[in-house]
Formats: structure tokens, sequence, C-alpha cells
């Protein structure tokens, strides 16, 4: 991207960002957050490394262990990475021509 076109945008979402109510911030986090780890756990597993994503913990108890501030950071999920012990079971998945369709 050229720097005059990085220098507009950045402009254009500085300007903007402050003014986004916190509950789109938080999801526009979500989305951006999920998409990285998704990305991380596939670069992961082509290195030999598995992972697991976690969502289910006490985000409060996080924030607090890790004296985040709460009003500028949403934990989002957790994520292991490592090699597994045991072999893990296979996972069942629908084909995709049961559960998509293109018009």
């Amino acid at each position: 991207m050229p720097k005059e076109i990085r220098d507009k945008q950045v402009t254009q979402i500085l300007s903007m960002y402050p003014h986004i109510p916190r509950e789109l911030k938080i999801e526009i986090a979500k989305i951006d957050a999920s998409l990285f780890a998704m990305q991380l756990m596939l670069v992961a597993r082509a290195h030999g490394y598995d992972t697991n994503p976690m969502a289910g913990f006490e985000r409060d108890q996080v924030v607090s262990a890790f004296e985040l501030d709460d009003q500028r950071y949403v934990p989002v999920m957790i994520l292991s990475i490592g090699k597994a012990k045991d072999k893990g079971h296979e996972s069942v998945r629908l084909p995709s021509e049961k559960v998509t369709f293109w018009r």
C-alpha cells in the first residue's frame, strides 16, 4: 500500500474510532481477534503444532490476573499451542454440499 493511501486511511480510522459505541468496538475486536486466532492456528499446524481455542472462561478473572485495563482490552479467547501427548479423535463434519449452496 502506498504511504499516501496508508496515511489517508489511518487518519480516517483515527477520526472515526472515538465515536463508535463501545459495544460495536467489542464486536469488531471479537471478529478481528477470531480471524487472527484462526490464522495463527493454521500456521501452528503447518509447523507441526496442535492448537485448541477456548472461549468458555471467566473473562473478568483473566483481566484481573493480567492486570489489564478493562476499558481497553476485552479477552476473546484463550488459545493453547503445543504438541499433543495423545492423538486426537477424528472430527465428524458434514460434506460441504449438504450445508452450502450457490445461486
